[in-house]
């Protein structure tokens, strides 16, 4: 008896664990990998967006789009990220463009932008942050890059 009744707590246990909790731990995880590589693509985004559009302007709002994996050969891989974010002028004032920027690391160590690609947003259209808590300071961030650049 006391043997049938360790088996059934054991498997109680085992089977207690809720699949939504580790679900939570791994969103969490991608938000935060999401969060690394847009901090550290910083400067290629800037440098990107003052290429295409020929003047510094602030964004906010960016997010990951896609991550590719590029494999040439057993020996070489590299990565293609897409980006997605929205530029304003002045104290977030109109005109607001919607900008997605694919960046590459092929045959480097620093990322590149391959393709970038923009469009004007209508004062209508709204762009939501993904989760505006963590990216609500972004803007000044952005500012304080562009006053020291």
């Amino acid at each position: 008896m006391k043997k049938s009744f360790l088996i059934l707590i054991a498997c109680l246990t085992l089977f207690s664990c809720s699949p939504v909790q580790a679900e939570t731990v791994t969103k969490n995880d991608v938000q935060l990998r999401d969060d690394i590589i847009l901090n550290l693509l910083f400067l290629p985004i800037y440098k990107a967006i003052e290429k295409h559009f020929g003047k510094p302007k602030q964004f906010y709002c960016q997010q990951i789009l896609q991550i590719k994996e590029k494999v040439e050969h057993e020996t070489y891989r590299y990565f293609n990220v897409t980006v997605q974010l929205t530029t304003y002028e002045g104290a977030h004032d109109f005109p607001y463009d919607l900008v997605t920027i694919t960046f590459s690391n092929k045959y480097s160590m620093e990322w590149r932008a391959i393709d970038v690609k923009s469009r004007r947003l209508k004062p209508n259209e709204i762009t939501e942050c993904r989760h505006p808590s963590l990216l609500k300071h972004r803007p000044l961030i952005a500012e304080y890059f562009i006053l020291t650049y």
